[in-house]
C-alpha cells in the first residue's frame, strides 16, 4: 500500500512531524523511540524528514524550543492576563490544568519535567534548552506577581523571584509526583499548598 500523500507546504510537513514525534515521545521517552518509527507514523519519506531534522537530537531539540515551549506559555501564562489579580489566576489555573488532565495521562506526567529527567544528564544542548524554557516559566511568573504587588494584592516586601521558582517548582513537580505515586488525589493537597502559600503573601484584604 502506498502511503498517504502528505501536503507539499513545508511549514506544514515540518509541523506535522514535531506534533506526531512528540506524541511519541510523551509515550514513550525520547530514547525509546526511533527515526524509522516516527516516519512510519507520520507517512513522510525518509528524505522529508531528514531534510527538516538531520538528526533525532535536532528533532528533540525542536519540540523543546518550537513545542514545549509555547504549551509552557499556553497553559501557564497566557491565560494570566485575564485575571485582574494574578494571585487568583494562578491558584485557579493549577486546579483547571489539573483537574483536567486524563486518567491515562496521570502516569505520563509533565512532557517537560518528563524530558528533563530523561536528557538533561546526556545532553548538555537538551539541558541548556530545557534550562531556558524554565527560565522563561518563572520570570513570565514573576512578571505576573510583580503586577499583582504593584496592583496592591501582594504584599510590597514580597521577594517576587523567590515566589516565582516557588509556584513553578510546585506546577511542574506536581505532575512528576503524581506520576510516580499514580494517585490523583495528591493534586488536592498541592493545590492546597498553592493557595495557602500564596495567599499568605497577599495583602489582608485579600
Amino acid at each position: 500500500m502506498e502511503p498517504k500523500k502528505r501536503s507539499r507546504d513545508p511549514e506544514k510537513t515540518r509541523a506535522h512531524i514535531l506534533e506526531v514525534a512528540f506524541r511519541e515521545i510523551y509515550h514513550h521517552g525520547f530514547q525509546g523511540i526511533s527515526i524509522d518509527q516516527i516516519i512510519r507514523k507520520t507517512e513522510v519519506t525518509k528524505g522529508a524528514f531528514f531534510h527538516y531534522f538531520p538528526t533525532k537530537s535536532d528533532l528533540g531539540y525542536a519540540i523543546v524550543d518550537e513545542i514545549l515551549r509555547e504549551m509552557i506559555l499556553d497553559r501557564w501564562i497566557r491565560p494570566l492576563a485575564a485575571y485582574r489579580n494574578p494571585l487568583q489566576g494562578i491558584v485557579k489555573r493549577f486546579r483547571l490544568l489539573t483537574e483536567a488532565m486524563a486518567d491515562e495521562d496521570l502516569t505520563r506526567g509533565c512532557p517537560l519535567n518528563n524530558l528533563a529527567q530523561e536528557m538533561s544528564a546526556v545532553d548538555p544542548v537538551f539541558r541548556e534548552k530545557i534550562k531556558g524554557v524554565l527560565t522563561i516559566w518563572i520570570d513570565e511568573t514573576e512578571r505576573f506577581l510583580k503586577k499583582a504587588r504593584d496592583a496592591g494584592y501582594l504584599k510590597k516586601d514580597t521577594d517576587t523571584r523567590q515566589l516565582a521558582v516557588f509556584v513553578v517548582t510546585l506546577e511542574e513537580g506536581a505532575f512528576g509526583l503524581v506520576k510516580s505515586m499514580a494517585d490523583r488525589k495528591l493534586f488536592d493537597s498541592l493545590y492546597d499548598s498553592l493557595r495557602e502559600h500564596l495567599y499568605s503573601c497577599a495583602e489582608p484584604h485579600e
